[in-house]
């Protein structure tokens, strides 16, 4: 996201570009708009900012001085200045003062877009950069202390600029700062070396306790433990493990404080359990290829449980993995049988699988990937699979207390969309259509005389007679009663 400041004696320019700006850039953030350089430089002490924007005459002082100053005060921040069909020696000294790039009067929007977005590109590839050099200066001067210990911090959601202070604050509580020797940001996590004679395991505890006084404060944070080694190497080596570790940590959304030999534990417990042991993209396809939605309904609900409650946890790696490698075969085993199950926004599922923050959102990923499946499968004709199936389903359980949500979970879809794909092909509601397989259902059983009406009624998945009654006079044009008159 850029912050910008918008400079300009013409109000109506200014109004101008901050119109487009929040039409087709409302992540980038406009700071201040001003009417004259000079008060530019007054905000800009107070605020940063990561762009000017700024016409090029202007009265007291213009855009080739204002470009000036601003790169000499403001090194960090980028110009980009307006200017008229006749003002090409303006320009060309605002180049070299040092001016990013110059916009022509009036200005297109695309033209500002794609400034805009050449300049965030390459700030963003500047600051990346710059850290990778700190980062490196940081590893390099703490490489020679001994028993050091490094925690690693990682936030989840916003991270607003108070978080360093509150983390801060937490470390000069107990011993920590005896121990405590630095705490820096680095690629979005936060870096705390401590010096402790210790196993890393006996400051988990206290770790721990940081962790739940800064959720208090409304931060939900991941940590991970681990010992230090000399040298520069050896302490990239460490934070990038303890990155694994919070990865580790999110992936399986887990609460504690993390040290190697913990996640060393859980990582070999892994090693024996398979993903495949809890799901066969061969069952699930054979299901698929047969029809049988209810079978494979019954067979993802059982299998999800028995994932939901195993005692071990998931390598981020190796599940996604062992994932992408069953929706491949998944997919040629569909494609074998002249289907195309996977698309739309399911094309690119690998790279979906590698974004996947938790094994939870992964598993509601793969389901929702069979439920499209489901809801493209069409036999020959242009009524869909799913219509068969859920005839089928009522066929057989119109006894029971059926609604449109459980006849939709059959058939893996939204139970809104189901009703209106179910009107759509049918012609009738869905309500419709089980009423009138009950009543068809109920005038067989009527046939039999020693049966009452409120018998039937309740055989036929009617919890009240009078009701019952009602609908099947509604269908039939005559009462229950009535109809099993005219049959004896």
């Amino acid at each position: 996201m850029l912050k910008m400041m918008l400079v300009d004696d013409e109000k109506t320019v200014l109004q101008g570009i901050s119109h487009i700006l929040n039409k087709y850039c409302p992540n980038y953030e406009v700071i201040s708009m001003v009417q004259s350089a000079a008060e530019a430089l007054i905000i800009l002490q107070d605020v940063c900012v990561d762009v000017v924007i700024t016409d090029v005459k202007m009265p007291d002082m213009d855009g080739i001085e204002l470009t000036k100053q601003i790169r000499t005060l403001y090194p960090q921040t980028e110009v980009v200045v307006l200017s008229g069909y006749d003002d090409f020696e303006f320009v060309r000294q605002t180049m070299k003062n040092g001016a990013y790039d110059y916009l022509l009067k009036p200005c297109h929007y695309q033209s500002i877009l794609d400034i805009l977005r050449k300049l965030e590109e390459g700030i963003v590839q500047r600051d990346k950069k710059a850290a990778i050099s700190d980062e490196q200066e940081w590893f390099e001067k703490y490489t020679d202390y001994d028993n050091l210990k490094m925690a690693v911090v990682s936030v989840q959601g916003f991270i607003d600029s108070g978080f360093m202070e509150h983390l801060k604050q937490e470390l000069k509580k107990g011993n920590m700062p005896k121990e405590y020797v630095e705490c820096i940001a680095v690629d979005h996590h936060y870096v705390i070396l401590f010096q402790h004679s210790l196993d890393v395991s006996a400051v988990r505890q206290r770790f721990y306790s940081y962790r739940q006084s800064l959720f208090q404060r409304g931060y939900s944070t991941n940590w991970a433990v681990a010992d230090c080694h000399r040298g520069t190497v050896r302490l990239k080596q460490t934070f990038d493990f303890c990155v694994e570790m919070i990865d580790f940590l999110q992936f399986n959304e887990m609460t504690i404080v993390l040290d190697v030999e913990m996640y060393q534990k859980y990582v070999d417990k892994q090693k024996t359990q398979h993903f495949s042991h809890y799901f066969s993209s061969e069952t699930v396809g054979k299901y698929l290829l047969n029809g049988d939605f209810e079978k494979l309904s019954h067979y993802l609900e059982t299998k999800w449980s028995q994932l939901s409650h195993r005692d071990s946890f998931w390598d981020p790696k190796l599940l996604k993995n062992e994932a992408v490698k069953e929706v491949l075969y998944l997919e040629h085993q569909l494609m074998d049988h002249g289907l195309q199950p996977i698309c739309g926004e399911f094309a690119d599922y690998i790279e979906k699988i590698n974004l996947l923050p938790t094994s939870r959102a992964l598993l509601d990923w793969l389901k929702n990937m069979i439920m499209n499946i489901v809801t493209n499968l069409h036999v020959e004709g242009p009524t869909p699979q799913y219509i068969h199936v859920v005839k089928k389903y009522i066929e057989t359980h119109y006894m029971e207390d059926l609604c449109l949500k459980t006849v939709s979970d059959t058939v893996f879809l939204n139970p809104w969309y189901f009703s209106t794909q179910f009107k759509k092909y049918m012609n009738i509601t869905f309500s419709e259509y089980l009423n009138q397989v009950r009543v068809r259902m109920a005038k067989q059983f009527l046939r039999q005389r020693d049966l009452k009406v409120y018998q039937v009624a309740e055989m036929v998945g009617f919890q009240d007679a009078a009701y019952f009654s009602t609908v099947f006079k509604n269908v039939e044009n005559m009462s229950p009663k009535d109809f099993q008159k005219t049959v004896s």
